[in-house]
C-alpha cells in the first residue's frame, strides 16, 4: 500500500497510509492528514488514487503545494520517492510502503454511528402484515402466576453460567460460530433463529423484532417454523414484547393457557401456544434494540428455567452480532457517501477558475473554501470582447449538495448571459429570468458582476442582492460601491430590471468582493467578524492584491480560532497596478 512518510517538520518519521480514492491534507480537524501549522490552509491539498496511480492536487491553498520543489498547478502524478512540500512540512511518497499496524497513525477514522434507540413517548408498533398482535392490559405481566422466571439481561452475563456451564458454553460457541462471519443484519437474524432451533428442539416457532432507531417502531426482521422456512404468521403478544423491552428482562411463561394475562390473547390461542420465552436484545448502552421470542406447542413441549437462562446468554451474543452488523452497514453507507462527496467535490472544484486573468495594468486574486465538503459560493472570470473581463461572485442560499448543484447551474448560465448580452445589466436580468423559471423551489442567489475595461480603466457593476464590494483608495479610505443600485437576489421575481453603475479605478486602488462567510464568521463567543473589521483589514494592508486577500483570510482565521466555519467563504479581488 502507498504511504506518505514525513521527513521534515512536525511529526517527522510518521507514516500515513493512502487509503481510499482521496486523502485530504490540511489544518482542518476533519482532514485525513491534519497538518498542525498556521501557514497551512484548512483544506490545503489532496492525494487522489485512480487505477493504481496516485496524483497530488493543490486545493487553491494560500501558500501553495510543491512537488519536488516545483509548484503544483492542477493535478500532478506521483512516482515513488517524490517529495511533497506543504509550507515547512515535507513528506515523501512511497508507492509500496510498508503497512501500518497502528491505525491511529494512519488516515482511516472510525465512522461516527448512533444506532442506539431514540427515546420516544410512543408505544412500539409492530409493522408486518402477517403478524398477530395483542395490546397490553393494565396488570403487570410479572404478576402472572404462570410466569415462572425472569432474568435481568443487563446483569446476566456472569450469573447465566451458574447452571449447566458446559451446555451454555457449547451453545454460546455454536451461535458465535454461526454469526461470527456475518456482517449484514439480514443475514445475521435468520442464522440466529436457525441456531436457536438446534439448541431448543422443543421450539415450534420464533421471531426477531428490531426497533427502528428513528421512529421507535418495532419491525419483524426474521421468523422461523420448526417445519422449516419462514413463518407466514407469528404470534406476537405486545404484552410480552413491551414488558421485555421496557424492563430489559427476559421472561418465561411455561403454561400460556393457564396464564390469566396471556390466555385471552387471540394470537397466542389461535396458534395453540403452550409456553413462550422472550428475551430483549440489549445493546452496548443498556438500551433494548429488539427482542427474540420462541414458543412451543403441545403439553409435553415446555420451556424451563434453564432454557430461559440459556436464551439470555444467546441473546447477549446475538445483540453483539446485530450491533456489529449494523455498525458495518453504517460504515459501508458512509464510505459510499464519502465517495459520492469526493466526486462531487472534484466536479465543483472543476467549475472554479484554474488560473487568474492576464490583463494589462491589472492583477487578480481569489480565495474559496466551503464550510462543508461542497458548497454554494461561486466565482468566475469571463473574458469578454474588446479585452474586457467580467468578475462574477455569487452565494446560493443554503449549503451542501443542493447549493452546490444550483451553483453548477449558475456557472454555465452566467457565462452564457454575459457573452450573449451587450451590457452586464441585461445579462443579470436574463440570468434572473432563467433562475426564477427553473422550478428550483424557493432558493435564491445573491449575485455580483464587475466588468473591467482595461482600456478605459473603468468598472461597470451590477448587484443582485449581494454584499456591496469594497474599494480601497490610495489613501487607505474604504468605499462601498453600488449599494444604492442593488436589486433583489436572483430567483425571486422573474421579470426584473437591474441597475448598472460605473466608476473609474485609479492606479494603486484595490477592489474586493466577498460573500457573507467572511463577515458572518463567528469566534468561540459567537460574535461575528463583521464588515468593520473587514474594512479595517483592507485599509491597513499595503501591497499587492495577493497580500490583501491573504490578510483578509488570516484575519478571519485568527478571529474564528478553533471554531468550525459556519458558512462558505469566497473572496475575489482586483487591483490596478499601473
Amino acid at each position: 500500500m502507498a504511504v506518505l512518510r514525513v521527513v521534515h517538520g512536525p511529526g517527522s518519521g510518521a507514516l500515513y497510509q493512502l487509503e481510499g480514492e482521496r486523502t485530504l491534507m490540511g489544518r482542518h480537524p476533519n482532514c485525513h492528514i491534519v497538518l498542525d501549522n498556521g501557514a497551512v490552509s484548512r483544506h490545503h491539498a489532496q492525494i487522489l488514487e485512480s487505477h493504481g496511480s496516485y496524483y497530488v492536487e493543490d486545493l487553491r491553498s494560500r501558500n501553495g503545494t510543491y512537488l519536488n520543489a516545483v509548484p503544483v498547478e492542477g493535478r500532478a502524478e506521483l512516482t515513488d520517492g517524490d517529495q511533497i512540500r506543504v509550507c515547512d512540512i515535507v513528506v515523501t511518497f512511497e508507492q509500496n510502503g510498508s503497512s501500518i499496524s497502528d491505525t491511529s497513525s494512519g488516515v482511516g477514522r472510525q465512522a461516527d454511528t448512533a444506532f442506539g434507540e431514540r427515546k420516544t413517548d410512543e408505544q412500539p408498533i409492530i409493522e408486518d402484515s402477517g403478524v398477530y398482535t395483542e395490546e397490553s392490559q393494565e396488570i403487570p405481566l410479572f404478576e402472572s402466576s404462570s410466569v415462572v422466571d425472569k432474568i435481568d439481561v443487563r446483569r446476566s452475563s456472569d450469573e447465566s453460567f451458574k447452571l449447566q456451564p458446559e451446555l451454555k458454553l457449547q451453545a454460546v460457541l455454536e451461535i458465535s460460530r454461526a454469526l461470527g462471519g456475518e456482517l449484514e443484519v439480514d443475514a445475521v437474524l435468520p442464522k440466529m433463529l436457525s441456531t436457536l432451533f438446534k439448541i431448543f428442539p422443543q421450539a415450534a416457532q420464533g421471531f426477531v423484532l428490531l426497533k427502528d432507531p428513528d421512529t421507535g417502531k418495532l419491525h419483524v426482521k426474521a421468523t422461523r417454523l420448526r417445519q422449516g422456512g419462514e413463518a407466514d404468521a407469528v404470534a406476537v403478544s405486545m404484552t410480552v414484547v413491551r414488558q421485555a423491552m421496557e424492563t430489559r428482562q427476559a421472561l418465561l411463561s411455561q403454561n400460556v393457557p393457564d396464564d390469566p394475562k396471556l390466555n385471552q390473547s387471540t394470537s397466542l390461542n389461535r396458534l395453540k401456544i403452550r409456553s413462550v420465552m422472550c428475551a430483549p436484545l440489549v445493546g452496548h448502552d443498556d438500551e433494548a434494540i429488539g427482542v427474540i421470542q420462541v414458543v412451543t406447542r403441545g403439553k409435553n413441549n415446555e420451556f424451563n428455567k434453564e432454557d430461559l437462562d440459556l436464551l439470555v446468554s444467546l441473546a447477549t451474543q446475538a445483540a453483539m452480532a446485530i450491533e456489529n452488523a449494523t455498525l458495518h452497514e453504517a460504515l459501508l453507507r458512509k464510505r459510499e457517501l464519502d465517495r459520492d462527496l469526493d466526486f462531487a467535490t472534484q466536479v465543483q472544484l472543476g467549475f472554479l477558475p484554474k488560473s487568474r486573468p492576464t490583463v494589462e495594468h491589472y492583477a487578480f486574486a481569489d480565495y474559496y473554501e466551503a464550510a462543508l465538503r461542497i458548497g454554494g459560493d461561486y466565482f468566475d472570470y469571463v473574458m469578454l470582447p474588446e479585452g474586457k473581463v467580467a468578475v462574477t461572485l455569487g452565494d446560493v442560499a443554503g449549503k451542501g449538495m443542493p447549493a452546490a448543484l444550483l451553483m453548477a447551474r449558475l456557472y454555465s448560465s452566467a457565462r452564457y448571459q454575459l457573452l450573449a448580452n451587450e451590457s452586464p445589466a441585461q445579462a443579470v436580468a436574463g440570468l434572473n429570468r432563467e433562475i426564477a423559471s427553473s422550478g428550483l423551489g424557493h432558493r435564491f442567489i445573491t449575485f455580483l458582476v464587475l466588468v473591467v475595461d482595461p482600456a478605459e480603466h473603468t468598472v461597470r457593476l451590477v448587484n443582485a442582492g449581494h454584499l456591496a464590494p469594497l474599494l480601497r483608495r490610495t489613501d487607505g479610505k474604504i468605499e462601498q460601491l453600488g449599494r444604492d443600485e442593488s436589486g433583489l437576489p436572483l430567483g425571486i421575481v422573474p421579470d426584473l430590471d437591474y441597475q448598472e453603475s460605473q466608476f473609474a479605478i485609479k492606479s494603486g486602488e484595490t477592489l474586493i468582493g466577498y460573500t457573507d462567510g467572511v463577515t458572518e464568521a463567528m469566534n468561540e463567543q459567537r460574535e461575528i467578524f463583521g464588515r468593520r473589521r473587514l474594512e479595517k483589514c483592507i485599509a491597513d494592508t499595503d501591497g499587492d492584491i495577493d497580500a490583501v486577500v491573504n490578510a483578509i483570510v488570516n484575519s478571519v482565521e485568527d478571529y474564528v480560532g478553533e471554531s468550525a466555519l459556519r458558512d462558505d467563504t469566497c473572496i475575489v479581488g482586483l487591483q490596478r497596478v499601473s
